[in-house]
């Protein structure tokens, strides 16, 4: 992949497992414009589950309880 937006153009589903610095200064709002569905699984637990939320986005984490949406 060239980037971020390409890997997430038309997803159904998001997995974060990368550490790389560019997918976890992703924009929620712009991010959910490339994909087909907003469903996002936080493998490293990097993301501000209320913005990514505000957004629009499921949000699921690995290995933390979120609070109810």
């Amino acid at each position: 992949m060239a980037s971020a937006s390409e890997a997430l153009k038309d997803t159904e589903l998001v997995i974060l497992a990368t550490e790389w610095q560019e997918f976890r200064d992703l924009d929620p709002a712009e991010a959910g414009e490339l994909v087909a569905r907003r469903h996002i699984i936080d493998g490293r637990n990097v993301l501000s589950v209320d913005a990514w939320r505000e957004a629009g986005w499921t949000v699921e984490a690995l290995g933390r309880v979120l609070p109810a949406q």
